[in-house]
């Protein structure tokens, strides 16, 4: 993208602070958020925030191991975890409540939204599997954990095609936000 996708413009915000805002609303408690490379630009934007900061020393080992930061940070009440990447900032407030819901109400290790027979994000993962996540192989991923957890995996069918659709590209925040990446940033007085 050419620039952090946490500070890209999202409406009147950027996407970490709209997924930070749509997790408060929710009522979830304590968010984390894993930083890498571009910690010291993100930290500033929203200091505001009531969040811990975690700082990922070599995010280049993909997504699970940002996770696994998170996890080792977590207190020993907490029941679950729920990972939301910053680049999915579309998925709506009431995607988190029902995703919410129905962990609680199922009783599943996992919990996902599915749109269209696709699984996506955020995921919610119960603490009976953290440190199952903990030992996943790097070059695995969340993957396969998630595939030998399919029974004990309570899906959301939603019509929300955000929970699939990272924004990885320009077309893809043009997808997302109807405005070209150029058009937001020069909008928002952010450099391209």
């Amino acid at each position: 993208m050419g620039y952090p996708k946490a500070l890209l413009p999202l409406g009147n915000g950027i996407f970490i602070s709209h997924i930070l805002d749509a997790l408060i609303r929710v009522g979830l408690a304590g968010p984390r958020i894993v930083l890498g490379r571009d910690a010291g630009q993100i930290m500033p934007k929203i200091a505001s925030q009531q969040v811990r900061w975690l700082i990922n020393p070599d995010p280049g080992q993909g997504q699970i191991s940002s996770m696994k930061l998170a996890l080792n940070d977590l207190a020993p009440d907490h029941v679950a975890c729920l990972f939301w990447p910053v680049d999915q900032p579309g998925v709506k407030e009431e995607i988190i409540r029902d995703l919410t819901r129905l962990f609680f109400d199922s009783g599943a290790l996992i919990t996902l939204p599915v749109y269209k027979g696709k699984r996506g994000h955020p995921a919610i993962f119960h603490r009976a599997i953290f440190q199952e996540l903990l030992r996943a192989p790097v070059e695995a991923g969340p993957k396969g954990l998630v595939s030998r957890h399919t029974a004990e995996t309570a899906l959301l069918p939603c019509n929300e095609p955000a929970v699939t659709e990272d924004v990885d590209t320009p077309e893809d925040y043009f997808r997302l936000t109807g405005e070209t990446l150029n058009e937001a940033l020069r909008r928002t007085g952010i450099r391209p």
